[in-house]
């Protein structure tokens, strides 16, 4: 079956070493880039690297900031260097084990430009929570919230 010119293909490798108190690290196709991975301290993990975590909070944070530095320019705001904090909160899984039961993305905003358009920086985060795709797969798992934080 041919693809489609809307269909794009990402892939990452990861290699282990040892038991679930191991390492090891995760290759990104793109950039060529090598992240050390390893479980949280605090779940038994060797706390070597970044946890799974600590790497899905990454792809929100990442995918969030992008898309809102697209609407951000779009809306023409003049905020070229945003900032974003996501925070996660992990707990046991009534099936097993843990899961994220919560996520909520800290959008910072400087104090001036919330104060002068705030209506339009808002505009601007529900665009980017709206078309972010990876916060969209994550809001289907669990409550994704995004917060304007004056900095």
């Amino acid at each position: 079956m041919a693809k489609s010119e809307q269909t794009q293909s990402f892939s990452v490798r990861a290699t282990w070493s040892g038991d679930g108190t191991g390492c090891g690290q995760v290759r990104l196709t793109q950039g060529e880039v090598e992240i050390a991975i390893g479980g949280a301290k605090a779940l038994g993990g060797c706390g070597t690297g970044a946890n799974p975590e600590e790497l899905l909070l990454a792809a929100v944070a990442a995918c969030f900031i992008n898309t809102w530095a697209i609407f951000l320019k779009k809306l023409d705001l003049g905020y070229g260097e945003p900032v974003v904090r996501v925070t996660g909160e992990l707990g046991k899984d009534p099936a097993g084990g843990y899961k994220m039961l919560r996520a909520t993305i800290h959008a910072g905003v400087p104090s001036a430009l919330f104060a002068a358009q705030r209506a339009q920086v808002e505009a601007t985060l529900a665009l980017a929570e709206k078309y972010c795709i990876v916060s969209k797969v994550a809001r289907a798992a669990m409550p994704v919230e995004v917060v304007a934080e004056q900095i």
